[in-house]
């Protein structure tokens, strides 16, 4: 290939696009738009051809998309441990992912969760990130103490609650406190207003919570809020943001929060496509005057060898001692009732399935770039966390977006990738059906 062969991995493919073709290497987790003009000349040197000249502005292009370099690399892993102290809770939000309400007949008690801290640290050692949540954690007499205990062991706390107990001074001291020494008390809010979050949450609720919120922030900093962004509330937040805010600790953080489907959500409060939900937060940026920062293109992608999850970087725990590879509790792989966590975890990374493993990823030239998707997705989906929510429909709506640097699409939601192939015109299914339930409608 002439003195262009630097340019080239040894298993480069293109992919159609509507207007030329998508320049693949699995092997170097590379991509890039060839445009129709150059498809030819591509595919020449492709072929072993050493009498040919690329044009200056295509070899730019592969050279700033990575060709010509080395293979791109995965982020380093980030471990994260999340358990769930209760199932109870004292509120039923209409979106709860995990199904909460009323305690599960047996949970796990103080000793097996401090046993849990101590697994952390031996295997994936000071700085891992452990999460507490429910239910409602802080209903659980020792989760303090199991907090202070992660914080004192150089662990990254983040504890998620509703806050409906943080006007509790003691506890509110004792948070402040965990809150100085870099823990995190995310608090969620249904709603930007009393009655919106009211309704969702089936009980009164927000007025209670920005009183406990102002508490904490008297011993500690401010908490951070997640407001749930729901399809049918998108204009009030725009309208009310700002006096949300007002009614807040100054320096408040605040995040908007997404449901997806998992335990009472089953579609309600989603949003239809990646389209709809940026529309949503323009609106809202335009309206409340906030800044939120768009996913800007970007010529190059983290190398992707399978979902984070199905690699032993995580493993979870519900609060009868199952255990979980993701956030999303939906894939069981082990029950602290006949193992310990290590145990748990090492069997985990033991078995870990990367998307080289996958038969239904073997030839695919995206497997690098997307990973074999989610697995909680794709158990859902298909029934099987191994298989893909995939398709030709799938492949050549990432190649059309990967044409474009838009590399956050490897993420979006399987439902969100449909919707934008039924945009541009791409043949798929009309629509996508969980084939199981989620874990959480089933084990209560």
């Amino acid at each position: 290939m002439g003195h262009f062969q630097d340019l080239f991995p040894s298993d480069c493919t293109t992919l159609p696009l509507f207007n030329g073709e998508l320049l693949v290497s699995r092997s170097h987790a590379l991509f890039c738009a060839i445009p129709a003009t150059h498809v030819s000349l591509v595919h020449e040197l492709l072929d072993g051809s050493d009498d040919v000249n690329l044009p200056d502005s295509l070899v730019n292009s592969l050279r700033g998309h990575g060709f010509g370099g080395p293979p791109r690399t995965a982020k380093p892993p980030s471990p994260s441990v999340q358990i769930q102290l209760t199932n109870a809770c004292n509120l039923a939000c209409s979106y709860c992912c995990t199904n909460s309400g009323v305690p599960r007949q047996q949970e796990i008690d103080r000793s097996t969760a401090f046993a849990i801290i101590d697994d952390v640290l031996s295997v994936h050692g000071p700085g891992t990130r452990v999460s507490l949540l429910g239910g409602e954690p802080l209903v659980v007499p020792w989760a303090i103490d199991l907090a202070e205990c992660i914080v004192q062991h150089g662990l990254q706390l983040t504890i998620f609650t509703n806050g409906l107990l943080l006007h509790d001074e003691p506890l509110a001291k004792r948070l402040g406190a965990l809150g100085k020494q870099g823990a995190q008390v995310r608090v969620s809010l249904a709603g930007a207003t009393a009655e919106s979050c009211d309704r969702v949450s089936h009980r009164p609720r927000f007025d209670a919570v920005i009183r406990g919120i102002h508490t904490l922030s008297r011993f500690g900093p401010p908490a951070h809020v997640d407001l749930m962004l729901l399809p049918d509330q998108v204009e009030e937040v725009a309208q009310q943001l700002a006096t949300l805010r007002a009614l807040l600790p100054p320096q408040t953080p605040i995040a908007l929060g997404i449901a997806y489907l998992s335990g009472r959500e089953k579609g309600a409060n989603l949003f239809a496509s990646r389209a709809e939900l940026e529309r949503a937060l323009d609106r809202i940026s335009f309206e409340a005057g906030e800044v939120i920062p768009a996913a800007r293109p970007q010529p190059l992608a983290d190398r992707r060898e399978g979902c984070s999850c199905a690699l032993g970087h995580h493993l979870h725990v519900r609060s009868d001692g199952t255990l979980f590879t993701c956030f999303k509790m939906e894939e069981r792989v082990g029950d602290l009732r006949s193992m310990s966590f290590s145990q748990g975890l090492r069997s985990l990374q033991k078995h870990a399935r990367p998307v080289e493993l996958l038969a239904y990823c073997k030839d695919c030239p995206l497997a690098t770039l997307c990973g074999g998707g989610c697995r909680s997705e794709n158990l859902q989906y298909t029934g099987d966390g191994d298989v893909p929510v995939c398709g030709p429909w799938r492949v050549r709506v990432l190649s059309e977006l990967l044409a474009e640097d838009h590399v956050t699409a490897l993420e979006w939601p399987a439902t969100h990738l449909l919707a934008e192939a039924h945009a541009r015109g791409i043949e798929g299914p009309a629509a996508l059906y969980p084939v199981v339930p989620s874990r959480h409608l089933i084990d209560t």
